[in-house]
């Protein structure tokens, strides 16, 4: 392992993985996806995944996130291994922990871009009609603008997030 990675106890670690690696397939015909990836990651360190397309990043990013178990190796994010999470437990860590902006985008084109950011909420059991639209003094009317500034306020941004680059489709 590389230098740094002794420098830094597990207290200041936000990702650590040692000797990943995740194949698909069997016998012949298996493919090495990942191959004993080992990386550190502090809190607040901006990390930069970059390579060729077909490299692994995609892979990787998914065992890290819990998406894909590893074939071999650990994976710790945020001081939890996930390897000893059940499938339950690491669906609830990811939707409690992180957070994804995939590729493709994944959004619903009928929904502005708040609304498209709350949808996480709605499968996290968060009520569309808590009491915070009151508290916050939303219209009740419905209109765009007030379902952007209750989806804002529900991820806890303030309210002048709702402005004009908000308001953009999705």
């Amino acid at each position: 392992m590389c230098s740094g990675v002794e420098k830094m106890d597990n207290e200041t670690l936000a990702v650590r993985c040692e000797g990943v690696e995740k194949t698909f397939g069997e016998g012949e015909s298996q493919v090495f996806a990942l191959r004993g990836v080992d990386l550190t990651v502090g809190f607040g360190e901006m990390t930069m995944l970059v390579g060729p397309s077909g490299c692994g990043k995609t892979t990787l990013l998914s065992v890290l996130t819990g998406l894909l178990n590893s074939s071999a190796g650990y994976v710790e994010v945020l001081g939890e291994s996930l390897h000893s999470l059940s499938k339950e437990k690491r669906i609830a860590f990811r939707r409690k922990n992180l957070g994804f902006v995939f590729q493709q985008y994944n959004l619903l084109p009928a929904l502005t871009a708040a609304e498209n950011a709350a949808v996480p909420l709605l499968a996290a059991g968060i009520d569309r009609h808590c009491h915070r639209r009151e508290q916050r003094g939303i219209d009740q009317t419905g209109n765009r603008r007030a379902r952007e500034r209750a989806a804002l306020g529900a991820l806890g941004w303030p309210a002048a997030a709702g402005g004009a680059g908000a308001r953009g489709r999705a």
